[in-house]
């Protein structure tokens, strides 16, 4: 039986958008900034199956097996598509990442490289090598402004954020010097609804409606919310999560924890007094490791949903059974119940991240990056004339319907989230942690996985 990784993926939108403190990393890098070139990694030779059900299976590009596809039109015979061939290009992408400073997460550039890495050796993008030219920035809104500059001047075509908290600082310079901002997650707010950002995994707002759509399954009216005093925060629980939870029918209690010394005991005896049937969390990891916690102590025993939190389940065990986490891809934690074609590039990214010697982060926050560049990888494929900063962005914005690596198709340019256009989808899956027969965690898949939450917001 599978045991969960002592630290596994967690979908970073959560707990570094709302609340203020982020985790560290046993792997940093380098001090804060620097500009470096890097690409190595192993051979991928898995293919990609169409797919437009949302499920996760993915879909084809052309020349699906890497090596790259062939462009409608041409001088080819009549009735056949010119093949592109782009020999001896270069496509020189600015990669930013937090390193070296208080957030320090290596796992957002390694495995963004691992990715690139395997495209290149697999023939690029249509012959053209990925080039990443590597700042690591620290956080802060200077730090992000320097590598944003250092970029541009180094006449990049497209900028890649592996982990930006310092983005919202950044991100005008960005885009007024045309320069496509793409990332799998978004890392400040104004980059959510902007023209030139392209963010290709789900939208923030999701995150309220996997535990709406659980708690109303589990036949529960009245919950507990718990957040940490931030305006940020507050702003979610107000805007977001309260009308997707009226879309349900479910009465909310709002429970702010401070930030800095939260008392967890107090929050989970507010929630107890005020009789609820059930408690989520939208907080950091710490936040979650703290409420979950404390809720068990206190012999809380009803259904609790830990927003997008993993890193509580292997701190706390067995007090972590019984509850619901959430995610937007197909991790190796719940493989077993991907599909088929899934469960394939799940082995190929775990084969390339040893090759690579990152095996250790294989389970972690890598595999985000990862997929994203594979799926990055697909919409280049659709350029036909040169590459350029503007021929990226008009790529993704008239990408429609795209393959999706390890997670459902995405739509860029289309909004599926309308309250936060720049995101590609919109779909996530509910998980919940069990024990399994030999005494070790693992986290199952709730209902039929995949399921495309703006749809049954009510927004």
């Amino acid at each position: 039986m599978r045991h969960l990784p002592a630290r596994p993926l967690a979908l970073l939108v959560a707990f570094c958008l709302l609340a203020a403190a982020c985790g560290g990393s046993d792997d940093a890098g380098d001090d804060a900034p620097t500009t470096t070139a890097s690409s190595d990694a192993a051979t991928d030779t898995g293919t990609a199956t169409d797919d437009t059900t949302g499920d996760g299976a993915g879909g084809v590009a052309a020349g699906g097996d890497g090596a790259g596809g062939v462009a409608a039109g041409g001088d080819g015979a009549p009735g056949e598509a010119t093949p592109i061939d782009r020999t001896g290009e270069v496509i020189r992408v600015g990669y930013v990442n937090n390193e070296g400073g208080n957030v320090s997460l290596p796992e957002f550039r390694i495995g963004g490289e691992v990715a690139i890495g395997a495209i290149n050796d697999a023939g690029g993008i249509h012959g053209a090598v990925i080039e990443p030219i590597v700042c690591l920035s620290d956080g802060t809104p200077e730090s992000a402004i320097n590598c944003a500059i250092k970029l541009i001047e180094e006449d990049v075509d497209m900028a890649y954020m592996g982990l930006e908290l310092g983005s919202e600082a950044a991100l005008s310079l960005w885009l007024d010097a045309g320069i496509p901002y793409v990332s799998s997650h978004s890392w400040g707010p104004t980059e959510r609804n902007s023209p030139g950002a392209f963010l290709l995994h789900v939208a923030t707002g999701a995150l309220a409606v996997g535990p709406a759509k659980t708690f109303s399954e589990l036949g529960i009216d009245h919950i507990a919310v718990v957040v940490q005093d931030s305006s940020t925060a507050l702003d979610f629980m107000d805007n977001i999560i309260a009308p997707v939870l009226a879309h349900y029918g479910i009465e909310m209690e709002r429970i702010v924890v401070d930030a800095a010394a939260p008392d967890w005991t107090a929050a989970i005896a507010a929630a107890q007094s005020a009789g609820v049937e059930g408690m989520m969390g939208q907080l950091d990891e710490f936040g979650c490791i703290g409420m979950v916690g404390s809720a068990a102590a206190s012999g809380f025993d009803k259904p609790i949903f830990a927003g997008s939190c993993t890193l509580y389940i292997g701190v706390l065990g067995p007090a972590a059974i019984g509850t619901y986490t959430q995610g937007d891809l197909w991790g190796p934690w719940v493989a077993e119940f991907a599909p088929p074609e899934i469960q394939e590039r799940l082995a190929h990214y775990a084969d390339h991240m040893t090759a690579a010697g990152h095996e250790q982060l294989a389970e972690g926050w890598a595999i985000a990056p990862y997929g994203a560049w594979r799926e990055i990888e697909f919409i280049l494929e659709t350029i036909e004339g040169p590459i350029t900063p503007e021929s990226i962005t008009d790529a993704f914005a008239n990408a429609g319907e795209t393959p999706g690596w390890f997670g459902p198709n995405l739509r860029c340019g289309q909004a599926p989230w309308p309250p936060e256009s720049s995101h590609c989808m919109s779909h996530i899956m509910v998980w919940q942690v069990v024990e399994a027969d030999d005494g070790s965690l693992r986290r199952i898949v709730v209902g039929d996985g995949f399921f495309d939450a703006y749809e049954l917001s009510g927004l």
